[in-house]
């Protein structure tokens, strides 16, 4: 089947670029060649390209920093990092930055053939999705999280997912989407601490020609383009108050306006908003609109942290192991797998994904023992965030116990509201 799709391959040797160019058409792909990082930024805004092939090293330029910036014209596009210097520290600092995937030269085409398709499969925004989104564990809180995310999906309401970064906010979005009566429309996704103010504008609500410089073309934004179906609006808590107002009056009216525009356009979606951060604490200093927060906060569903779900680690690393294996997958030794089962992971699933990743590509053996582990996961020190996290919690815990159990009591103590203070009892397992 041909999927109609363009590789851009980023590389400043041209005849590499034919070679794979050649390859690619035969397959029913679209290649694009651009030599630089200007180029490459310049290309990816053209909605055509569905994954890059990315040389870590382009001359003068370094490939990681080309990667930052194609991220913030599009933080969904998939990136394959290419290297000659298939070094671990390379791989783990190309995954850790949110490369897609991670390939030594000398290339094997059928290895990139098959990493392209699957970064075009799993793509956040791609339609050529062919799995259901599944969220893997065993823990009991999170089943039964996941069981009332599952009958809310069906009502139509707006949703707020909150929990720390690489805890799979995103994946339960997808999730309450496909499990909607929205769920063969489109889902469609934006991270807005990914772009500019002005960028979160044009992204959302699009522009007419004319509108600015360079807006050569009327362009709809991701509402119009949502329409009917699921808008997912990631890291919500870095929108900006100007642009918050303009989002509150297209979940009230039901329309938007673009940049340049003289009409409303009606839109019917339905908003999935995420946030790492806490929406009440932002209200209290002015950085988020309250209003805009009841609207989004119908019901608001928490990913907990991977730490407290240690019981899925080993559950998540044959997953992955699987998921990246190029034939019989690889294991984990008894001793290895102890010791990720203990390390914090303050990224949480995201950072185990990438590990197991990492380990897959460069580990020679077929078991990854303990010693294959890199060292800040054998030697972790204590976290500022996980010290405050403890901090936090004897605090809590210390109020509730003077006020003798009044909640109210306790959250006037705190300085935070009654609902705040449910909220982090529920996240740190306070009864």
């Amino acid at each position: 089947m041909t999927m109609h799709k363009t590789v851009l391959v980023v590389d400043d040797n041209e005849n590499i670029y034919k070679s794979l160019r050649l390859n690619f058409r035969q397959r029913g792909l679209d290649c694009v060649w651009a030599k630089n990082g200007g180029e490459a930024l310049e290309a990816a805004r053209n909605g055509d390209v569905a994954v890059v092939l990315l040389d870590l090293s382009l001359g003068a330029e370094y490939g990681i920093d080309v990667m930052r910036d194609l991220s913030q014209v599009n933080a969904s596009l998939p990136v394959i990092i290419i290297t000659g210097y298939g070094t671990f520290e390379a791989a783990v600092k190309a995954v850790k930055l949110g490369a897609s995937d991670f390939l030594a030269k000398p290339l094997e085409f059928a290895k990139l053939y098959a990493a392209v398709t699957e970064a075009m499969k799993v793509s956040p925004e791609g339609g050529d999705k062919t799995a259901e989104p599944h969220i893997i564990t065993d823990d009991k809180t999170l089943k039964d999280i996941l069981r009332r995310a599952a009958q809310l999906a069906k009502i139509d309401i707006a949703i707020l997912v909150t929990g720390e970064s690489g805890t799979g906010k995103e994946l339960l979005a997808s999730m309450l989407h496909a499990e909607s009566p929205r769920s063969g429309r489109p889902f469609l996704r934006i991270n807005c601490s990914a772009f500019a103010d002005t960028l979160v504008d044009n992204e959302l609500f699009g522009h007419e020609k004319g509108s600015f410089t360079g807006a050569h073309g009327a362009h709809p934004g991701l509402f119009e383009q949502a329409d009917t179906g699921t808008l997912h609006l990631d890291e919500i808590g870095d929108m900006s108050l100007a642009t918050q107002a303009k989002l509150l009056r297209a979940l009230e009216e039901g329309v938007v306006r673009r940049i340049g525009g003289v009409r409303d356009i009606g839109v019917d979606v339905r908003v999935v908003a995420s946030t790492n951060k806490n929406l009440e604490d932002l209200i209290l200093a002015g950085a988020f609109r309250q209003d805009l927060f009841y609207r989004l906060n119908a019901v608001t569903l928490w990913m907990p942290p991977l730490r407290e779900r240690t019981g899925d680690v080993p559950l998540l690393l044959e997953h992955f192991l699987a998921e990246f294996a190029e034939g019989e997958p690889k294991s984990f030794s008894e001793d290895a797998v102890a010791i990720l089962a203990a390390y914090p992971w303050p990224g949480n699933v995201r950072e185990l994904r990438n590990l197991v990743k990492v380990c897959s590509l460069v580990s020679e053996s077929d078991v990854i023992d303990a010693d294959d582990l890199p060292a800040y996961v054998r030697h972790p020190s204590p976290s500022r965030s996980g010290r405050l996290n403890i901090a936090e919690r004897d605090v809590i815990q210390r109020t509730l116990l003077e006020s003798q159990g009044n909640k109210s009591l306790a959250a006037e103590r705190l300085g935070i509201s009654r609902r705040t203070l449910y909220n982090k009892m529920e996240r740190y397992g306070i009864t």
